[in-house]
């Protein structure tokens, strides 16, 4: 019996799907950086002493509205990773799988840092193994594109900002923050040299019927 798939329509929308649920809450987290620090840098010129009575009730909050949105945003990434892998079923139960893995060791530690650590780094390995299998020239990975330097770039930039997340979450007291903040650096600009190089460009041979 052959494995389901689903049709590229399907696939196109829950790609839009994810992709319009990762900027969204980008912009969100963007427009909580800007109104903050606005409110940040008024408060300072006209707050008396406002550094040191106002300012860490501040920070207190806005890491508490900021923190749901930052925990969402990684497991929508996380989603991003399999979904080239796995048919949409298989998707469900992997991705469940991440989720229940990460929640787990959370409880376990008693530490939902930790417990989203080893979420991102379930995506990670997923997604070096995506990076490998389109590399290798491997069939049934989905893509936008059909170019396969550009499904690397965008395996790639995948798993810089997954390397990136994990920075942020774990690693800000880490020996490893360092190495780890440059490895997706590295990740990064080379995935994106991948993805946009690979782009069919103007300099393509014009048909000979449309001159």
């Amino acid at each position: 019996m052959e494995p389901a798939h689903t049709t590229p329509a399907s696939k196109n929308s829950w790609d839009f799907t994810l992709m319009a649920i990762t900027v969204g809450f980008m912009g969100s987290l963007g427009a909580q950086s800007f109104v903050g620090t606005v409110y940040s840098w008024w408060a300072h010129r006209t707050v008396p002493a406002w550094a040191q009575i106002g300012q860490p009730g501040f920070i207190d909050v806005m890491n508490a509205i900021a923190a749901p949105q930052v925990i969402a945003l990684i497991v929508v990434m996380g989603l991003c990773v399999p979904k080239r892998l796995l048919s949409r079923g298989a998707l469900l139960g992997v991705s469940l799988g991440m989720l229940l893995l990460g929640a787990i060791t959370g409880i376990l530690t008693r530490s939902i840092i930790t417990g989203l650590a080893v979420y991102l780094c379930a995506a990670g390995v997923i997604q070096v193994l995506v990076i490998v299998m389109t590399l290798a020239g491997g069939r049934g990975l989905t893509y936008l594109s059909n170019s396969r330097l550009a499904k690397a770039g965008s395996g790639l930039l995948h798993l810089g900002f997954i390397v990136m997340a994990l920075v942020v979450v774990a690693l800000q007291h880490s020996a490893f923050m360092l190495p780890a903040s440059m490895l997706s650096a590295v990740l990064l600009t080379v995935g994106s040299a991948l993805a946009f190089y690979a782009r069919p460009s103007s300099r393509a041979p014009i048909p000979v019927d449309s001159i």
